[in-house]
């Protein structure tokens, strides 16, 4: 009768022992990237302010979202098609700017680059960087400020090319941060 019972009790820890392992890797994934990821500075674009079930946020626009043709090598992005953006800076206050466009990982990097991994979207790229959330009743000003042009985004790199926002500068100052646990 015991044998019963311990099948099914024995399936279900063994899926929220799995489940609960899935998380925490992608927890400690994250804190990972924040932690030891280059830190590379983006001036951003704002779209809109609200969530409903996450609140305020801004969502970002990124002048390296959109590229010369040129700077593709091989045909032309289709929507959801995976690539290697390098992101180069020509001197230490120097914005980065699109230098390559890649479907392979490139094999190496000059001091002053830095490789990203985005998702082609027709004639524009995504990060995974167009949202940030902030504290309840922010979002608006935050927009304003954005329109302004007065906010970039601190964006934390590795060396596998994944992205994350660590924080954000408004006005020349570090003001928001990503809590590291």
């Amino acid at each position: 009768m015991m044998d019963l019972f311990a099948k099914p009790v024995t399936r279900i820890a063994l899926a929220a022992g799995l489940l609960t392992a899935m998380l925490g890797w992608m927890v400690a994934d994250r804190l990972s990237l924040l932690r030891s990821g280059r830190e590379i500075v983006l001036k951003v674009i704002p779209v809109d302010p609200r969530d409903l079930f996450k609140g305020d946020y801004v969502r970002l626009g990124y002048d390296i979202a959109g590229f010369e043709a040129a700077k593709l090598d091989g045909p032309a992005l289709m929507s959801g098609d995976r690539v290697f953006v390098t992101l180069e800076q020509a001197g230490a206050d120097a914005p980065w700017t699109v230098a390559k466009i890649s479907r392979t990982r490139p094999a190496t990097l000059a001091a002053n680059q830095i490789m990203l991994m985005a998702k082609g979207n027709y004639n524009r790229l995504l990060y995974g960087l167009e949202r940030y959330y902030l504290p309840e009743g922010t979002g608006g000003a935050m927009e304003d400020k954005a329109r302004k042009g007065v906010i970039s985004a601190i964006v934390a790199v590795n060396a596998k090319g994944q992205s994350a926002i660590k924080g954000l500068i408004i006005d020349g100052k570090r003001i928001y941060e990503e809590p590291l646990l």
